[in-house]
């Protein structure tokens, strides 16, 4: 439950007296208060003059949750008492002319015939944007495809495909899109034009050399001016040919 918050008020004629909160949840039930004396100052002749304020009814505001608790004034004179969750949030007074307020979508309308009514604006239904396909192009590296797709007007969207998965979507509505994957790069400009291009192929690894305990080095070739020697088998003592 979020803590209440102040609402906003629009009047028409008198106003709301104390600044309506947000709807509480749960439902509740109030007592009837008896009727009070109320003092108020009159500033015309300088003396005090005495107003009842009478109980009339309590009413189920249209968010479910909230209620007015409506009390008589005089004549053509209501008031409201605005209460959700046990809570008072504010007090509309209606002096001749209706008195509305409105938080978060809640409307109320306090008349001077003491009627309150209310109501609750519906959230406006997104709208249903039909991509039509323009057509399913491969991309740079040979193995990914772009299907294209036109909302509008300079609004184009292309979904990337891989190996037959769908990696994402660009969306190009009055400014271009940029994806990139594994090197590969795409561009769709908001006029529906797609381009690609993949990263330099990277250098191979260097290939890995034998160890040389197990590789035997070669032998040195003879030259004309080195004799070669060879050891015949079984004799220690070297054979030199010319």
């Amino acid at each position: 439950m979020r803590a209440p918050r102040t609402l906003r008020t629009a009047l028409v004629a008198a106003g709301v007296t104390a600044a309506l909160g947000v709807s509480a949840a749960g439902a509740f039930a109030q007592p009837a208060p008896e009727a009070r004396t109320v003092a108020s100052a009159s500033h015309a002749n300088g003396h005090c003059q005495k107003t009842n304020r009478v109980y009339v009814k309590t009413v189920k505001l249209a968010d479910r949750v909230s209620k007015a608790k409506v009390f008589k004034t005089g004549k053509h004179r209501y008031e409201a008492e605005i209460w959700a969750k046990g809570l008072k949030y504010g007090t509309m007074t209606a002096k001749h002319r209706t008195a509305h307020a409105n938080h978060n979508g809640l409307h109320i309308a306090l008349h001077p015939n003491g009627k309150v009514t209310s109501w609750v604006e519906r959230a406006k239904p997104k709208p249903v944007v039909k991509r039509v396909l323009v057509s399913t192009a491969p991309l740079a590296d040979g193995s990914s495809t772009a299907k294209l797709y036109r909302i509008s007007a300079n609004h184009y969207e292309a979904d990337i495909y891989a190996h037959g998965t769908k990696l994402d979507t660009l969306v190009a509505n009055g400014r271009a899109a940029y994806g990139e994957n594994n090197g590969l790069h795409v561009t769709l400009q908001p006029d529906g034009r797609l381009s690609s291009w993949v990263d330099d192929t990277p250098a191979p690894d260097p290939t890995p050399q034998p160890d040389e305990t197990d590789t035997p080095a070669p032998l040195a070739p003879a030259t004309p001016d080195t004799p070669a020697t060879t050891a015949p088998s079984g004799s220690d003592t070297p054979t030199t040919t010319t």
